[in-house]
């Protein structure tokens, strides 16, 4: 080689080295300008007073104000400068507009939601709420505004996307309460599914599917039941033909929509060591990039509260303790929402039959815009309303011709945000239950205890009473037989204060057995778990009953143990996989191959059993989210059952199976699919091998790095310790705890929580996944309630004229 040539190749390489330091470095300086600073002072127009905020090692601020309207301005402002990209994506999708961000990916989600009108009910909400709930809404949005307006860099998503967001505005947070409570009613996917089994395999079949409460079941509060009770509804004959079936949701949508479970448990003074009661909380949702919760603690002259608020929305709210009470929500599982099937006029399809002849549908016209590169195109969508909601069969999968959807929260003054910012300000029981009196979207149980030693609860929803019983498919509307004639009063709504045996706890089961939840499916196994570990001792400590956010005992799994070991009583191949379930401790640690045979195997049980009579697209729908609770009751109802027509495979005419074929065909199935997947080495199955969890940011399917993880996560589905997985893929997980709190009303020094994978939704910020290992191991971070006026960093908001 000359020396000529030698000079050029290090020439050509010392160049490139340069290239990639400089490329390195303008990576990391174009992800940390919109990195805010935590110390320091910021003059600000719109405060009447200065405010300081204090945040600890978790990026979690400590908001000290003299004012209320001084309170929520900062708010507003310190959660904008971490959560702005998060935020507009919420009120993007309630306006409808998120396709002038996304363009033509979004189009179908913007029909959606423009057609449901939660941007129009969010409106109208404005105009109901109590003077202190418009305060708070009003300043939040001023200092949201503050930071848009400041010239601080903006996440960098705007930049990569090409756009930047519009000023906020008061309905903009409304619309977010409401998505979050849309997101948590179960029927609006449930009752499609339940058509589509009514369509495919025809009304006795499906009522042999309502729901059902198995002998015993735990309930909130109240006796239980000695037998098992089925439940009834009016099945009319289908309308609409036989199909394959699609997500009812069939569309992507950059912000999360699927409901999950959650739990929290509650104990008083004479079952706590301390003598005081312990509360936790733990909501089981997605955990996303950012987290859908932002921490936050604020102390003005009506409020001291600390928990979880969601970005966009003044005040905290899915858990939290504001000095006198701790609060935390599980899903309630109402059934108050309805689909009703409008027979139009052959002659004028804007008409619709009624009870009295034809009704004109109410017509909306609305625009769609949607970016197309530099540019805008639009859609126009025309929007129609009946007596029973808007028609949602044309964004709505699996549904029949001109269905509408009829929903207490887009009825108007939804009062979500009101009732929950009345229970940040609420100092007892009583005022909690009147707090929440106020809302009608929601459906969730919240649990209550309190510094002077009393715990409780609080059934919140909207409950309708239907004119003929309960309606678990689409239902025709032309001559009012079905509509609601009303409410259930919220008087009326299940209850408890100190109940005598000393805890109460959810899990999203029944609060207590009455007729009003229509045709609600409710989770028992959780429970049934649950009553166990109480029954092991009198007093337990906080940290016996901290532990048990994290038990992973399955009580799934001890059902059906035995019947698969009964089954494969006789040598065969299977029977060292048989005699490993049989050892199970039935505990899903990531150290069990057992747990993954055992969810593997009820997986094939569930496709194998019912299938064959309700068709695979169906069966394989109530695999998400926590709609596969509902195919594990089917069995668990038919257990004791082993000739019953659903364990027959109809598309064999020679013979018919029953209950011990099927569990033999599923466990053949499940090692067949372990052994493909990962050998034939049970060392390979562990749980946390195969059971991991990426988490994802909008952004992360063409820019990776965004991502988290994968990280191990025990347990699943039915265990306490909440570990939802995609049967799709398996045996990826999708959802767990998103948020969590223990509070031991003893020494509220030793407050805990937690909110994967962190605070910041700025990559390389430190707080972006700071908290994910800790929650991953179950773990949870200081809350500093009591002390966080000793927290060193210290930023300063200063009025300015």
């Amino acid at each position: 080689m000359s020396d000529r040539l030698g000079r050029w190749i290090k020439r050509i390489a010392i160049t490139v080295v340069l290239l990639v330091i400089a490329g390195m470095v303008a990576f990391q300086v174009f992800f940390r300008l919109s990195i805010p600073n935590y110390t320091g002072t910021i003059n600000i127009k719109g405060l009447n007073k200065p405010v300081e905020v204090r945040t600890d090692d978790h990026g979690v601020p400590h908001i000290f104000a003299e004012n209320d309207e001084d309170l929520f301005f900062a708010q507003g402002y310190i959660t904008a400068r971490e959560r702005m990209f998060q935020m507009d994506l919420t009120r993007l999708a309630g306006r409808g507009e998120l396709s002038t961000v996304f363009g033509d990916k979004t189009v179908k989600t913007d029909r959606y939601f423009k057609t449901l009108g939660f941007y129009r009910a969010a409106s109208a909400a404005y105009g109901e709420l109590s003077p202190a709930s418009k305060l708070a809404v009003d300043a939040y949005t001023r200092g949201v505004n503050a930071y848009l307006s400041s010239g601080e860099s903006l996440p960098r998503e705007y930049v990569i996307l090409g756009t930047r967001p519009v000023p906020w505005e008061p309905a903009d947070s409304l619309v977010g309460a409401l998505l979050m409570s849309y997101r948590l009613n179960a029927p609006r996917g449930i009752k499609p599914l339940l058509h589509q089994v009514n369509v495919n395999a025809g009304p006795e079949i499906l009522r042999q599917l309502l729901p059902w409460v198995p002998a015993g079941a735990p309930m909130l509060s109240g006796p239980g039941n000695k037998k098992p009770i089925a439940t009834d509804g009016n099945i009319p004959a289908p309308r609409g033909v036989k199909k394959e079936y699609t997500a009812v949701e069939d569309f992507y949508s950059p912000i999360i929509l699927r409901m999950r479970a959650s739990n929290w448990m509650v104990f008083d003074g004479s079952r706590t060591t301390t003598g005081k009661p312990v509360f936790t909380g733990s909501p089981d949702l997605e955990a996303a990039i950012p987290s859908l919760f932002y921490l936050v603690h604020m102390k003005g002259s009506s409020y001291d509260v600390i928990g979880g608020s969601i970005p966009g929305l003044p005040g905290v709210h899915a858990l939290g303790f504001n000095g006198k009470f701790a609060w935390s929500i599980t899903v309630g599982n109402a059934d108050n929402l309805d689909f009703f099937i409008e027979k139009t006029d052959s002659g004028n399809p804007d008409r619709y039959l009624t009870e009295t002849g034809y009704r004109d549908f109410k017509i909306i016209h609305e625009t769609i815009k949607i970016k197309d590169g530099d540019e805008y195109k639009e859609e126009k969508l025309k929007i129609k309303i009946s007596r029973h909601g808007p028609v949602v069969s044309d964004v709505m999968e699996g549904l029949p011709e001109n269905c509408t959807m009829l929903w207490p929260g887009l009825m108007g003054k939804d009062g979500t945000l009101d009732g929950l910012l009345r229970v940040n300000r609420a100092r007892n029981f009583r005022q909690f239950r009147e707090a929440l009196g106020v809302v009608r979207g929601a459906s969730v149980h919240i649990g209550y205890a309190d510094v002077d030693g009393n715990i409780g609860y609080q059934y919140m929803s909207t409950l309708p009473v239907r004119k003929s019983g309960n309606n678990p498919v689409p239902v025709p509307g032309e001559k009012g037989a079905y509509d609601w004639s009303g409410f259930i009063p919220y008087e009326k709504h299940p209850n408890a204060l100190n109940p005598a045996k000393g805890y109460v706890a959810s899990f999203n089961q029944m609060p207590v057995l009455t007729d009003y939840y229509g045709s609600a499916y409710f989770i028992f196994e959780r429970p049934f778990r649950f009553e166990e570990m109480v029954q092991e001792k009198e007093k337990f400590s906080p940290e016996e009953i901290a532990a048990m956010q994290n038990d992973t005992g399955s009580y799934t799994a001890r059902r059906f143990i035995p019947l698969i070991t009964s089954v494969y009583a006789d040598t065969s191949k299977l029977e060292p996989y048989v005699t490993m379930l049989e050892n199970w401790d039935c505990f899903v640690d990531r150290e069990s191959p057992e747990a993954t045979l055992f969810n593997s195997f009820l997986t094939h049980l569930i496709r194998n059993t019912f299938q064959d009579q309700l068709g695979g697209p169906v069966v394989e729908e109530f695999y998400k989210d926590f709609h596969v609770t509902i195919p594990v009751q089917w069995l668990i109802r038919y257990l004791d059952n082993p000739t019953h027509l659903f364990w027959d495979d109809v598309a064999s005419k020679d013979r018919r199976e029953t209950r011990d074929d099927m569990i033999r065909l599923s466990i053949q199935n499940a090692v067949d699919e372990l052994e493909n997947r990962y050998g034939d080495n049970p060392d390979n199955w562990s749980w946390g091998k195969v059971h991991r969890m990426t988490i994802r940011h909008p952004l992360g399917g063409v820019l990776p790095f965004l991502n988290l993880g994968p990280y191990t996560y025990d347990g699943d589905g039915l265990t306490i310790h909440a570990g939802w997985w995609d049967r799709e893929n398996p045996f990826e997980m999708v959802s767990g705890a998103a948020i969590r709190i223990v509070v031991d009303m003893a020494d509220l020094s030793s407050m805990t929580f937690i909110s994967p994978p962190g605070q910041s939704g700025h990559y390389l910020s430190p707080y972006y996944d700071d908290q994910a290992d800790t929650w991953s191991n179950g773990g949870q971070v200081p809350a500093h309630y009591t002390n966080a006026r000793s927290l060193e960093k210290v930023l300063m908001l200063q009025p300015v004229e």
